[in-house]
C-alpha cells in the first residue's frame, strides 16, 4: 500500500481524508496541527462579530 501525502494535500481533501477515515492518527494530528496554527480571533460583542464576519467576507472575494 501506497503511503499519501498529507502535506501535499489541501485543508479540505485531508478534513475528508479524516472524516471518512477516522483510524488515520496521523492524518488526524496533521490535521489538528495545520488548525492550530491558523491565527485565532476572539469577537466579545456583536459588532465585533460582525466586522470580522464582513473582513472574512471582502477577503475570500
Amino acid at each position: 500500500m501506497t503511503k499519501l501525502n498529507y502535506q501535499a494535500m489541501s485543508d479540505d481533501e485531508l478534513r475528508d481524508w479524516v472524516r471518512y477515515h477516522p483510524h488515520d492518527t496521523e492524518a488526524f494530528h496533521i490535521l489538528i496541527d495545520r488548525l492550530d496554527q491558523r491565527p485565532k480571533v476572539i469577537t466579545r460583542t456583536e459588532e465585533e462579530f460582525e466586522t470580522e464576519l464582513q473582513r472574512r467576507i471582502s477577503q475570500a472575494s
